[in-house]
């Protein structure tokens, strides 16, 4: 009989060690193969014995004739790979739509299970459901971790929109910015837009006839709807005009109501030129300065009409 030649196959062949590899394992295309550790000679290995890194060699028999050339294969043991880290909690808005692409963790070429072992992978697309834990393996050099990180998944539904008035008006004199609007709900965002968009800065100065957007934030979830808010920005008023001197005789026990002023709506009367408390208009008048504004369309004027008065003792 002929002596048959070396069995083929790859010269290089690879596992992990977690798969606890056995000569079993090797592989090569032929008859009756036997494995030795020796290019020559030597004694088969049984098919049991482990596998450590090194070159085995193949011979094939046929028709009760071994080969004398062997196949020469070297074998790497590669370290199978610990479980990938990360947040062993992750939260999700409902939102979102989060898949098993959401998912986070440390680790090289990721692969996320329903199970804590065996299985088969998610498809990336799949959708996250609320209370489900899901494992992650991570896979390097072509060994896939055998343990796998947990993580429970918390789906949290997006808040509704913040409540508030629909209609915000503001003075000119106060400079108002995105800050003075009011809204109820919690951390509360303004945009200029009804959907997408930046954030506004608070300091951020208000433009009249525009509508400005509010959402919230609930549990780290911002609503998808936003509250409208049409702004309106008056402007603030003049001093009312009037006579700079005013007398009065302190028989007629003259008040803040005895002041007069020639044009002006809705006027206050003050002690000082700016700031302080309006007066009641049954206050006594006394010889002095009294200052009056006047308020349009809910703005009161920052400057103020000044009036010198006088109260003159009237003679016995």
């Amino acid at each position: 009989n002929t002596t048959p030649t070396a069995p083929t196959g790859s010269a290089t062949q690879t596992f992990c060690s977690s798969a606890s590899p056995t000569v079993a394992n090797l592989t090569a295309s032929g008859t009756s193969i036997k494995w030795y550790t020796v290019a020559t000679g030597g004694s088969s290995l049984a098919s049991s014995a482990s596998l450590s890194a090194g070159t085995y060699y193949a011979s094939q028999t046929v028709n009760g004739c071994e080969s004398t050339s062997r196949l020469a294969v070297t074998v790497t043991i590669n370290t199978t790979p610990a479980a990938p880290t990360g947040t062993a909690s992750q939260s999700f808005c409902s939102a979102v739509n989060a898949t098993v692409s959401n998912l986070a963790a440390t680790g090289t070429s990721l692969a996320w299970y329903s199970a804590a072992s065996g299985g088969t992978a998610l498809a990336t697309n799949t959708y996250l459901l609320n209370g489900t834990t899901y494992y992650g393996s991570q896979t390097v050099s072509g060994c896939e971790s055998t343990t796998r990180l947990a993580v429970s998944v918390t789906i949290t539904t997006n808040p509704s929109a913040p409540t508030g008035s629909a209609s915000q008006s503001f003075c000119s004199a106060a400079s108002p910015t995105v800050a003075d609007l009011t809204a109820t709900g919690t951390s509360i965002k303004w945009y200029v837009a009804s959907s997408g968009g930046s954030q506004l800065a608070s300091g951020t100065s208000l433009v009249t006839g525009t509508t400005y957007y509010a959402s919230q934030t609930v549990n780290g979830c911002e609503s998808t709807s936003r509250l409208a808010v049409a702004v309106t920005i008056n402007t603030t008023p003049a001093a009312p005009t009037g006579i700079a001197t005013q007398s009065f005789c302190s028989a007629t026990s003259p008040t803040v109501a005895s002041l007069t002023t020639t044009s002006g709506s809705s006027i206050k009367w003050y002690t000082a030129s700016t700031g302080g408390s309006s007066l009641a208009s049954s206050t006594s008048l006394s010889t002095g300065n009294y200052y009056a504004s006047q308020t349009v369309n809910g703005c009161e004027s920052t400057s103020r009409l000044a009036v010198a008065v006088t109260v003159t003792t009237n003679p016995s």
